[in-house]
């Protein structure tokens, strides 16, 4: 049988549907979970892959322009499926550690705009008239996603003071979306002690925010062996998040 996973199409949310289901049924050590539902009551989905105390988190598409990164997460969860048949290590290590996945946070805004576009005027008007929604990082709802976390999130940039394609942190609160809130309280559930946000631009790797004390050396020696692997360039972010708002997952 030839590989599920094939990430060099377009990859939607109704394939990843299809791929989710292949592949618990042909690994049936996998376990998939709901922990929420986007805007338009798309399902947010967890995958798990291991039987471990420790929880690890790996998850994409925060931004819908980055919809790339579920196609690599969901062939990452089928490499790493055939690895627990091949690798005795492998097959161990996952007793100690639960590796979980939620390839799209967004699909509303990766699947209903960025591949397929839409006739809504609200959503015409936010993307400057456009029919090419392509570029769009929000939300269904035009909030950043991003920036919707609640950690300083009183202090990221609010430049953007109105539903638009990228930028816009929300109104009066964090947690507004219900994307952001299903992930938040997933990971306060869980208890995560490594986690890491895929997105599709630049090569940089960011590591360090509100990361002290203990925990330092060993989130820097983490970040050091990734930067090795990929090639990419460390990042030490701002005290201030411009950027977006954080989870406060440690080390």
């Amino acid at each position: 049988m030839g590989a599920i996973v094939d990430p060099r199409k377009i990859y939607t949310f109704e394939q990843m549907k299809v791929d989710i289901d292949c592949l618990c049924i042909k690994y049936p050590y996998l376990a998939k979970e709901i922990i929420g539902y986007s805007v338009e009551k798309r399902e947010l989905f967890a995958i798990k892959l291991g039987t471990g105390s420790k929880n690890v988190l790996l998850n994409g598409a925060h931004h819908a322009r980055e919809w790339l990164t579920t196609a690599l997460l969901m062939n990452m969860i089928e490499y790493y499926c055939e690895l627990v048949q091949l690798k005795a290590d492998f097959r161990k290590l996952l007793q100690d550690v639960s590796i979980w996945f939620i390839p799209m946070v967004n699909p509303d805004g990766g699947v209903t705009l960025v591949q397929t576009g839409s006739n809504l005027p609200f959503l015409r008007t936010l993307n400057n008239e456009s029919d090419d929604f392509r570029a769009w990082k929000a939300n269904i709802r035009g909030v950043d996603l991003n920036r919707q976390y609640p950690v300083d999130w009183e202090s990221i940039d609010d430049q953007m003071k109105k539903p638009a394609p990228a930028m816009y942190k929300g109104g009066a609160q964090p947690l507004s979306e219900p994307e952001v809130k299903a992930l938040y309280q997933f990971v306060l559930e869980k208890d995560f002690c490594n986690a890491a946000c895929y997105h599709s631009s630049g090569e940089e790797i960011f590591w360090k925010y509100k990361i002290t004390g203990e925990f330092l050396n060993q989130a820097k020696g983490l970040a050091n062996d990734l930067a090795e692997l990929t090639g990419y360039q460390l990042v030490e972010p701002d005290d201030e998040p411009s950027g977006g708002g954080g989870l406060l997952i440690g080390f």
